[in-house]
């Protein structure tokens, strides 16, 4: 068996046995309390992990992109597919359409009436109808209506009969500004109130939704236990990372699944032992910070080592308290965004202890799958 201690570096691994575990508890959880779960495609972009997901018992999922749809559907992972933002333009709505006549379930989120009216009229014209839901602003201020006019929002929307109102979905990104896991509680607990306001909102003008859903990682321990919701979206849950564990409180670093596998090629001499730098920058870390916690990301082997300044292809570690770290070695990195690492791959590498078991392809990039359909498109309009 190979060991990744010698495979190449940079490579970005994942720790199948807490992968398997992490899904398997949330999809337990999600059952228990009688929530149907779609986790959001978005943060593994993997038809290998989503398979993962399936056994555990999703039986949609929600998706940032339509390549993500596409390699859900043509792998027939599932038949149920939310859209997370709104879908404009003409390439795109029609790549949607070539899914729903492959029987397909597409729901998509509306939040205003101008993006009704341009989706309606096109769906017009090819004889379709898609399924909605309106999304609903509760505190993150990108994309939604308020909880309180959502049922004068879909009278509105009553006219475009190209489109059936199903739900209403939200997603607490205010919970990533978070401090503190006490904060995170709170605002599950305001989000929760605001789609109550939502649901009546609706019945004040008799409709009655389907689906009212829900998706963030760090509210998602909260969210299971809430009476208002039929459905959950989290993305995060199947990898953790350090500001999961140290900020949100929704893990602990043992779950953290998704590592970067990197080597010290310098320990300068300006700065007497007290930094080391890494082979790996920019393209494996993000550079946002949330809560309380220091640097970007730290090493599994050495914890007290802090990763404290990224560059395009280097980083800088902090190893004042890690004096016993040297040139060669190979380490493993904790980031504090598991999603941006991932995106950051072509494929990842999995492994159980530190055997490697599958290379894993990250196989619903847009940058991988763009091409083909740029192609298709100028040899149709040719």
């Amino acid at each position: 068996m190979v060991n990744y201690y010698d495979m190449p570096t940079p490579l970005v691994l994942v720790d199948l046995d807490r992968l398997e575990h992490n899904i398997t508890k949330t999809a337990e959880m999600a059952e228990k309390n009688g929530k149907i779960l779609w986790p959001m495609f978005k943060t593994s972009k993997s038809s290998f992990i989503a398979k993962l997901q399936v056994k555990a018992g999703a039986d949609g999922f929600l998706c940032g992109t339509i390549d993500e749809a596409e390699v859900l559907v043509n792998h027939n992972l599932t038949k149920n597919i939310m859209i997370a933002y709104p879908v404009v333009d003409k390439v795109n709505l029609n790549r949607l359409i070539k899914l729903a006549e492959k029987d397909v379930r597409i729901i998509l989120r509306i939040d205003n009436l101008d993006l009704a009216e341009h989706i309606n009229e096109h769906l017009k014209k090819h004889e379709l109808h898609f399924e909605y839901c309106v999304k609903v602003d509760v505190g993150d201020h990108r994309f939604g209506v308020k909880p309180e006019r959502v049922g004068k929002f879909v009278k509105k929307l009553e006219k475009y009969s190209n489109l059936k109102f199903i739900g209403l979905a939200t997603h607490q990104g205010n919970a990533y500004e978070a401090s503190n896991p006490k904060e995170v509680e709170e605002i599950a607990k305001k989000t929760a109130n605001l789609m109550e306001i939502a649901v009546k909102s609706l019945r004040k003008y008799g409709f009655e939704p389907e689906i009212i859903g829900a998706g963030a990682t760090p509210t998602l321990r909260f969210d299971v236990e809430s009476p208002v919701y039929t459905h959950l979206f989290p993305g995060n849950y199947i990898y953790y990372d350090r500001t999961q564990a140290l900020v949100y409180g929704s893990a602990s670093l043992d779950n953290c699944a998704l590592t970067v596998l990197v080597t010290i090629i310098s320990i300068p001499e300006h700065a007497n032992g007290s930094i080391a730098m890494i082979n790996a920058g920019s393209r494996f870390f993000d550079k946002r910070i949330h809560g309380h916690i220091r640097g970007y990301g730290q090493l599994v082997e050495y914890p007290k080592a802090i990763l404290i300044s990224i560059s395009q292809e280097v980083s800088k570690l902090d190893i004042t308290q890690e004096r016993n770290i040297h040139v060669g070695e190979k380490v493993r990195v904790i980031t504090n965004h598991s999603c941006f690492t991932n995106d950051g791959a072509c494929f990842i590498i999995g492994h159980r202890g530190e055997h490697v078991e599958e290379i894993i392809p990250i196989d619903a990039k847009s940058e991988i799958r763009l091409e083909k359909v740029i192609l298709n498109n100028l040899l149709l309009s040719s």
